[in-house]
């Protein structure tokens, strides 16, 4: 009996975790099918396509709360840890990474809220609700070279980066926290580009180091600790040796980062910005030398 129970404990556990797809390639879990899995698709798209394409701010948050999926402790400890273990073996699963900051980081984001709601600007965020995606920053692309808008226009396309590919927050049952969540993550270009952090293994986690110092998310912290196992020693050399510094001064330096509405300042000039919300650049990467 008691062996019935945990099995389905575990079932309703994994459910959910395969249903939003973040383990769905792997090869033991590809065997593992649940009729469930489709549910309420249907029902999602039709009321995404009932939204005005043309309305900015709360409907384009509302494109994405089909996605959402509830949790119970169990399971939410079951897709942190999953997440996690993914995560640290594949840095570049965005998905699994958005995963383990959302299962993990909910104090933190109450925090990033309460701070928001303290703050004017922060407040008239929570209002409009803005999201960073090509319809809203696509004028970015047109702006003078000196601006802030340029400079994320030119970060953007030299990777080929997209605005839209961020994956949406899932694990949040709150919708504010779940807005939170989402402004966290659509602003991080925008923190690239102005701290100018590279966007290789070793600056994305700099940034982590200036990210959890703003926000202390639990995310961040682990990004650090796990991932440098993966680096070769000269990374880890350059990452702690060379950008820590800069990062635990530059975090203690800025201004609340989160606090800021960018789009409104897409515009002034980028050296401007940086002094006045307190931006330290990251300093540029030592040349290897030559033995």
């Amino acid at each position: 009996m008691k062996q019935a129970a945990f099995l389905g404990d575990v079932h309703a556990a994994v459910r959910p975790i395969v249903s939003s797809g973040l383990l769905s390639s792997h090869p033991l879990l590809l065997q593992y099918r649940l009729q469930q899995t489709q549910a309420g698709r249907s029902g999602n798209r039709s009321r995404e396509e009932g939204l005005d394409d043309g309305e900015p701010g709360r409907k384009d948050f509302e494109r994405f709360q089909g996605a959402r999926v509830p949790l119970n402790a169990w399971q939410q400890a079951a897709v942190a840890v999953g997440s996690a273990v993914g995560a640290l073996v594949n840095p570049a699963r965005a998905d699994l990474v958005a995963a383990l900051g959302e299962t993990t980081g909910a104090p933190a984001f109450q925090n990033l809220l309460d701070r928001m709601k303290q703050s004017p600007e922060g407040r008239e965020i929570l209002m409009d609700r803005p999201r960073v995606i090509s319809t809203s920053v696509g004028h970015a692309w047109d702006m003078p070279a000196n601006t802030f808008g340029a400079a994320y226009a030119q970060f953007m396309g030299s990777r080929n980066f997209s605005p839209d590919d961020r994956p949406p927050v899932r694990f949040l049952e709150s919708e504010e926290l779940a807005y939170v969540a989402t402004r966290a993550r659509e602003v991080h270009d925008f923190w690239h580009v102005l701290f100018n952090c590279p966007t290789s293994v070793v600056g994305e986690l700099a940034l982590k180091m200036v990210e959890f110092q703003q926000t202390l998310l639990p995310m961040c912290f682990l990004s650090v600790v796990g991932a440098p196992w993966r680096l070769k020693p000269e990374q880890r050399s350059v990452l702690f040796g060379h950008y820590g510094p800069w990062a635990l001064k530059a975090g203690q330096s800025a201004t609340d980062l989160i606090c800021i509405y960018y789009e409104k300042h897409l515009g002034e000039d980028l050296d401007g910005l940086r002094q006045k919300w307190g931006i330290i650049p990251a300093p540029p990467r030592p040349k290897k030398t030559v033995s």
